[in-house]
């Protein structure tokens, strides 16, 4: 089992002392590497849409899309759905993994994050996965802490930071974000 099929079990690691835990680093070069090479392009350069295909090994759906610049750490752990649209400036900690269904729309410099530390020992990783569920839109310079899941046809306001799930069709603002009304 690789470091990724164990963090996507739960299991916890400490990058000191893992055996495993240099196969973080392949990927992360690789994409950071990938992530560079986007971010020197102009925006609808056609190389482009190439290099994001390299990035998300052939799994990003031709219906949707993502503008740069990005940073993005552990591509393969990004699962994308159908007519997603990802504004510029999308930053993760992907380690852990991050569902986005299918027609979600996400403002720019949007942070995903998926992974947290141990107080105890802060070189031991916790890994918490991020979904956002179909419909779901999140406003820009949101950011979504490890664990959280957004609700179908939930809206994030923008700046919002989001320690706690959202609820399907309402919405959610401020720091911490809190409902502030229905979304239907």
């Amino acid at each position: 089992m690789n470091v990724f099929e164990r963090f996507n079990n739960g299991e916890h690691i400490n990058l000191q002392t893992d055996p495993q835990a240099g196969e973080f680093r392949v990927e992360s070069m690789r994409c950071a590497q990938l992530c560079h090479e986007l971010n020197q392009l102009m925006p609808f350069d056609p190389q482009v849409r190439g290099l994001m295909e390299e990035l998300f090994q052939h799994r990003l759906p031709a219906t949707s899309n993502i503008g740069v610049p990005l940073t993005i750490d552990y591509a393969c752990q990004i699962k994308i759905g159908e007519r997603v649209l990802i504004n510029y400036g999308f930053h993760t900690t992907s380690s852990a993994g991050i569902t986005i269904e299918d027609d979600v729309m996400i403002g720019p410099d949007v942070n995903v994050l998926t992974i947290n530390h141990d107080f105890a020992n802060l070189w031991t990783l916790i890994p918490k996965p991020v979904r956002i569920c179909r419909g779901a839109w999140i406003g820009a310079r949101a950011i979504i802490c490890p664990g959280v899941t957004i609700g179908d046809g939930a809206i994030v306001a923008a700046g919002a930071v989001v320690t706690k799930d959202v609820a399907p069709h309402t919405v959610v603002g401020g720091n911490p974000a809190k409902f502030i009304k229905s979304a239907v």
